[in-house]
């Protein structure tokens, strides 16, 4: 995918004018400068950076979100993904970043700086260690290929507000995942809202939505090394 067929495309599903397309140039320009430096990803070509990259971690949100007041949480963002590109595309929303690597922290607040963005901060931290003032805080939360769905539904279900939806884009394994997290779902009083599927250029892309019903007992999350075993 070239510049002007992701522009193309981008514009076949969101309402946008070029000062998007501007920013994006810039991301990209300072993603390949600094990759590198902060370790940031193995996508290098510029035909994968608009496809792989930018196109597939905005895409699978285009029926999901609107340009409307509300906070957003991205728990391991890394290097922008999908947090910076959701506040490009929806600036209205207030986006909270959670990552835990401190130089990509430290990337994404350049990032962040250079794109000149209002309403967006980086917290480095772990997600599963939860400030009080955190908790049932956020509309919507989201990451992108952080960890198994059991795992992150857990570490996400305390940040949100009741009625707050857990937005997760997996790949061709969603049934299964599902599957295996149906005893967390049913404890953490989530209601599975359903499934959005796509396919684009040749590649298929599924999203969980979970919705929150009640308050999260204070005695999740648990630690990592608990989640995972």
């Amino acid at each position: 995918m070239n510049k002007d067929n992701f522009k193309k495309e981008i514009l076949n599903h969101f309402k946008c004018d070029e000062t998007l397309f501007d920013k994006i140039e810039l991301y990209k320009e300072i993603l390949i400068e600094n990759n590198k430096k902060y370790n940031l990803t193995r996508l290098e070509e510029e035909s994968k950076i608009y496809l792989n990259y930018f196109f597939e971690s905005i895409i699978v949100y285009k029926d999901i979100l609107k340009n409307e007041k509300c906070r957003l949480l991205d728990i391991g963002s890394g290097s922008g993904i999908p947090g910076v590109l959701i506040k490009l595309f929806y600036p209205n929303i207030d986006v909270t970043i959670i990552e835990s690597n401190n130089k990509k922290c430290d990337f994404m607040d350049l990032l962040i700086d250079k794109l000149e963005l209002d309403g967006i901060n980086v917290i480095c931290k772990r997600a599963e260690i939860l400030e009080s003032d955190e908790r049932e805080t956020f509309d919507f939360v989201t990451s992108r290929a952080v960890a198994s769905l059991k795992a992150l539904i857990e570490i996400s279900t305390p940040y949100l507000k009741i009625n707050g939806l857990l937005i997760e884009p997996k790949s061709n394994n969603l049934e299964n995942e599902l599957m295996e997290s149906k005893d967390i779902i049913k404890r953490l009083k989530l209601s599975f809202e359903g499934a959005l599927n796509y396919t684009f250029f040749d590649r298929v892309h599924n999203v969980a939505i979970l919705k929150k019903t009640e308050v999260t007992s204070m005695e999740f999350p648990r630690m990592w090394k608990d989640i995972v075993k």
